[in-house]
């Protein structure tokens, strides 16, 4: 409460009419979503609900994009899968809550402006592999239990698919999806009982606290750390680049480290109270935005309108059909995949086609967090390669060779360097010009020492011009400049050659 009047004197109330609309119409957006994802998630229905509610208001109030509405997400519900899989109903709930908290440690670190720093490759990779999961994951509902094609389950989602791609050109007041399911579940109940699997009862009332999942499973807390840190780095990515796009809609700037505390603490409550993990939702957003909000409050009605649906009228959202829930999704990954990443790939660099179809690969294959740092080193791999072949000449002018650096000299242009100075041969005037190296690295200044090192034990006098201060300071930190003789550093380019020509 206090959270909620200490925004109201920041202002969030100056835009109550567009607020109230934004959350309206994300809420009706987010209620097919909602079910959709929980059930998909192995959680049920009610935790897809009761994501939206707890994550969707707590991360409004505390977050730090004011505009962005949260809760559960294709990318997040496509890794809570194997995590339910192989650890359970209790495991997986206290795999989310650990994420939580973990995204709460991140964001008191500041890690949050580096997510960023992610190449765009790599994100398109691993947003192309999460679809293509959620909508391989949507196939077994579409079998009997002996695995043969469930005809009446394939016409309900075939029908989704169609409802969900005609409709907006209809029209885009009412969500597609919100039409598929409220006309896919009349069909199904008049003209296909007992035909079709339904997700079942929801309760419609306030959920309690639950502590049972962390009593039971703390003991096997280190077991779930790993697929807790894939799940936090998951909602962080997801999250902070949706808030991007946020920002472009509604022309506002989040915090990115208070945006990870809200989705940390929104998580870590929506656990406790039954509710899957989520993230900053950019469809969610986005409809939002276009609807009329722009501060928190917006995020506050659409949870507190998910609440009152859940409490209300949860209880006809039980003969809803798992095959119209399955076609949701389906069309939720047709949606996610980024196609012009795909068209870019007969245009991109070879290199950056590859890193993207390795990091969507491994996705689908392996997890989320191997594809990501996979492809990061490879992105970091490449990104050296280039750099490495940054200016480096050399050019002779008589006995002295004037050996020029450009850009930070670093563990990838190291060996370049070294390899210049062995191939002057004895008997020479080495010239270093540092006036356009920008920085040096750790590996950099040790190779600098071993480079004048062994030009010195060859017989060459060694000159260095223009080192900037941060050059300096590095190269004195490691004590480099404690080896060279301070005769070696000059002021100019002309001074060494008038240096040389004496010495001739």
């Amino acid at each position: 409460m206090s959270s909620i009047l200490e925004g109201a004197r920041k202002g969030w109330g100056r835009n109550l009419k567009g607020d109230i609309f934004g959350g309206i119409t994300s809420s009706v957006v987010a209620l097919p979503l909602a079910l959709a994802f929980g059930v998909a998630s192995g959680a049920g229905a009610a935790a897809g609900l009761y994501s939206a509610i707890f994550c969707g208001v707590i991360a409004a109030m505390f977050g730090g994009s004011p505009a962005q509405i949260s809760g559960p997400t294709g990318g997040m519900t496509v890794v809570l899968v194997p995590v339910f899989k192989e650890l359970g109903i209790e495991g997986l709930f206290l795999a989310m809550f650990l994420a939580g908290l973990i995204q709460i440690g991140l964001s008191f670190l500041k890690v949050g402006k580096y997510i960023h720093y992610i190449p765009h490759p790599v994100i398109s990779g691993f947003t192309n592999g999460i679809a293509i999961l959620i909508f391989s994951q949507q196939i077994p509902t579409l079998r009997t239990a002996a695995g043969l094609p469930n005809w009446p389950a394939i016409a309900i989602a075939v029908a989704v698919l169609a409802i969900m791609f005609i409709w907006p050109k209809i029209t885009k007041a009412v969500p597609g999806s919100l039409v598929a399911l409220i006309a896919t579940t009349v069909i199904a109940v008049l003209f296909m009982q007992g035909g079709l699997d339904i997700i079942g009862e929801i309760p419609t009332s306030l959920p309690k606290p639950q502590l049972g999942f962390f009593l039971s499973q703390w003991q096997n807390t280190l077991h779930v750390l790993k697929p807790a840190i894939m799940l936090a780095l998951l909602g962080a990515i997801e999250s902070l680049l949706a808030a991007v796009v946020v920002d472009e809609l509604a022309g506002t700037r989040h915090k990115p480290d208070k945006e990870l505390f809200g989705q940390g603490l929104g998580n870590a409550v929506a656990t406790l109270f039954g509710g899957i993990a989520g993230t900053g939702a950019i469809v969610r957003s986005a409809v939002n935005v276009r609807a009329g909000g722009r501060t928190p409050f917006s995020g506050i009605f659409h949870g507190i309108l998910i609440l009152l649906v859940t409490l209300f009228l949860g209880k006809y959202a039980s003969a809803i059909p798992m095959a119209t829930l399955a076609g949701i999704l389906m069309m939720t990954a047709i949606g996610m995949v980024e196609w012009e990443s795909i068209k870019d790939l007969k245009r991109a660099p070879l290199a950056d086609s590859a890193v993207m179809l390795a990091t969507a690969g491994l996705t689908v294959f392996t997890d989320l967090v191997t594809a990501v740092a996979v492809g990061l080193v490879l992105s970091m791999a490449l990104f050296t390669g280039k750099m490495s072949q940054a200016p480096l000449t050399t050019r002779r002018e008589g006995n002295l060779l004037h050996l020029s650096l450009s850009g930070p000299l670093f563990f990838g242009m190291a060996k370049r360097f070294l390899d210049e100075v062995e191939a002057a041969g004895p008997g020479s005037t080495i010239l270093w010009d540092l006036r356009q190296v920008t920085s040096v690295d750790a590996t950099g200044a040790v190779v600098m020492r071993k480079a004048y090192r062994k030009a010195t034990e060859m017989g060459n006098r060694v000159y260095i011009v223009g080192m900037q201060e941060p050059v300096h300071k590095v190269l004195e930190k490691f004590e480099v400049l404690h080896e060279i003789e301070p005769a070696s550093l000059r002021h100019s380019v002309d001074e060494v050659r008038e240096l040389v020509m004496q010495a001739d």
